[in-house]
């Protein structure tokens, strides 16, 4: 097929061009321009600038969103479906229409009868500080692909696009514009001991830190509470030794978590919370990269430079349950483990000041911890 270049066209196809910006900003139920239809607006007149038959080409993308989503996302496999979540109700967004639905059994089962006729969907909502896990639980029960997302991320993309209202109808269609510029994978299935043993270290933090104040309530409170006081914190003792005793008989009904739990606890500085805590809040870390584990411990420093000006560096985000752990662990290794010890002292003899140097130890350790259980993996299997 050959192109020509027709001058005497152009302003047509310009014209046709701002038609379709404003076809985009006037489009009903939207309110703003989605990032890949402004793109395609920069392909376009990229487009004319060579030849006008391929901007009319991208006209024909910009009247047809369907083709449009598929130009900016060809390599994805999934076409998503987004929820935006809340503690009674689902909102959910569709390609062509969105609803609400209950967040219970009954409102799951209406969310994946609407995705019969759709080809490969993929549920993207949230975290929502728990009110997501009965709809994952439900997805993955039905064998439908999802993604769980960082509500930052996404409240960040709608500030870029100037969103600044917010409702859940509006927050669905964020969530699926997201989803469509990001081009996200699925969020694999976390197995059901890993779960519970979750489960078990959550509580038990929660009555750790009741205890605690229970505890910081003995110094100031009058003489005829005390009584009340220290029975609580009898109570609490006894709660924090029964979940203590349920988490090494789960450790020890798994075989393979039991071998793992064996392993890392050999590590000089590493004890049983530190080995619980990894075993549970980081499963996946033997089937990612090493600097991808090191960010999802929140323990890689990212740099704040601009022009001549070079700041130092500092460690943010990430599982704040993992590095907790590792930064006491960090500490006994700096004292009692032969590589960590002389490791930590040449940092300092270096000038390093202390917390730099120990949070170099944390991620050593948790490299280290990966490695192993990379090791004990291919041995068990």
């Amino acid at each position: 097929m050959s192109s020509s270049r027709a001058p005497g066209t152009a302003k047509t196809v310009a014209r046709g061009l701002d038609g379709g910006l404003d076809e985009i900003k006037d489009r009903p139920g939207q309110g703003f321009i989605r990032v890949h239809d402004r793109a395609l607006i920069h392909q376009a007149f990229l487009a004319l600038s060579q030849t006008v038959d391929r901007a009319k080409t991208i006209l024909s993308l910009l009247s047809s969103p369907n083709k449009a989503e598929k130009v900016m996302n060809p390599k994805s496999r999934y076409n998503p479906v987004a929820v935006d979540v809340s503690k009674k109700t689902l909102q959910v967004q569709l390609e062509d229409k969105g609803f609400n639905v209950s967040n219970d059994a009954k409102g799951h089962q209406k969310l994946i009868d609407s995705m019969k006729n759709i080809q490969n969907p993929l549920v993207v909502f949230e975290a929502s500080g728990g009110y997501e896990r009965p709809l994952k639980k439900a997805m993955h029960h039905a064998n439908i692909a999802l993604c769980l997302v960082n509500p930052t991320r996404v409240r960040a993309f709608a500030i870029s696009e100037g969103i600044k209202a917010k409702t859940d109808p509006i927050d669905a269609k964020v969530i699926r514009s997201f989803a469509l510029e990001k081009n996200l994978k699925a969020t694999k299935a976390i197995e059901s001991e890993h779960e519970q043993l979750a489960a078990l270290l959550d509580r038990r933090s929660q009555l750790s830190d009741h205890l605690t104040k229970e505890k910081n309530r003995l110094d100031k409170s009058e003489e005829w509470i005390l009584p009340f006081i220290r029975k609580m914190i009898h109570q609490i003792e006894e709660q924090i030794n029964t979940i203590e005793l349920a988490i090494r008989n789960l450790i020890k009904s798994q075989e393979a978590l039991s071998e793992k739990n064996k392993a890392i606890q050999e590590i000089d500085g590493i004890g049983e919370i530190t080995t619980w805590s990894i075993l549970a809040y980081m499963s996946e870390m033997t089937t990612c990269s090493r600097n991808e584990a090191v960010c999802l411990a929140g323990l890689a420093p990212f740099n704040r430079d601009s022009g001549s000006i070079q700041k130092p560096r500092h460690i943010f985000g990430g599982r704040s349950k993992i590095r907790t752990c590792l930064y006491m662990a960090a500490q006994m290794a700096a004292r009692y483990n032969h590589v960590i010890k002389p490791y930590v002292e040449g940092l300092r003899e270096r000038g390093k000041p202390y917390k730099c140097a120990i949070v170099a130890a944390m991620r050593k350790l948790l490299l280290h911890i990966r490695s192993i259980l990379k090791k004990l993996e291919k041995s068990l299997a």
